[in-house]
């Protein structure tokens, strides 16, 4: 849910596995962005197609996002098949090479932190909350949950910092929330004003 109103539901049905997520870091032009995303049930040679629900859906401050790991099968409204022969909607505004220099990483670090204010407050299934910030030294904050059909009646959820520098070399971070959470769990991401 966003703001209290229904989004989308996952469902089983649909659905071998799917990924939610909310990012945001200094840099960014948005407060934060929501993602959703899966890969249809698998056909008989293994293959599966790439659904899209969200993406990406730009939060702005004081938006709310609710996630719910409910028992369910349909999914509402259907993922949308990703189109690989589309064009892009935006050229990216930085070209580099990957994995980016060293050169390149200092000038992505360089940037005006024009988001250098975001505050998060992250609730789990009714807890109090915590707040969680981005800084200068790990730049980028992220909440992302992950679904497959081989664990159905478990959801793994993560809730981190990360420096451009860890993002790219995928190492370390600060891991604020890991869990395997059961059906039932809920959580709740306000992106505060």
């Amino acid at each position: 849910m966003k703001n209290e109103k229904h989004l989308c539901t996952v469902g089983s049905d649909d659905v071998w596995m799917f990924s939610a997520g909310v990012s945001g870091d200094i840099w960014g032009s948005e407060a934060s962005e929501l993602d959703i995303n899966g890969g249809s049930k698998r056909r008989q040679g293994g293959e599966s197609d790439f659904l899209i629900w969200q993406m990406p859906n730009d939060l702005v401050k004081g938006d709310r996002v609710a996630f719910f790991f409910e028992e369910g099968s349909a999914s509402n409204p259907m993922g949308t098949i990703f189109d690989e022969t589309a064009p892009a909607p935006v050229e990216p505004k930085i070209k580099m090479s990957f994995p980016p220099t060293d050169e390149e990483l200092k000038k992505l670090e360089s940037r005006p932190a024009a988001n250098a204010d975001l505050k998060w407050s992250f609730s789990a299934s009714g807890a109090p909350a915590i707040e969680i910030s981005p800084d200068l030294t790990r730049q980028h904050v992220s909440l992302h949950f992950l679904w497959n059909e081989e664990r159905p009646q478990r959801l793994r959820v993560s809730l981190s910092k990360k420096s451009l520098r860890e993002i790219f070399s995928r190492s370390g971070g600060e891991e604020l929330f890991l869990e395997y959470v059961p059906v039932g769990a809920s959580f709740e991401i306000r992106i505060e004003l």
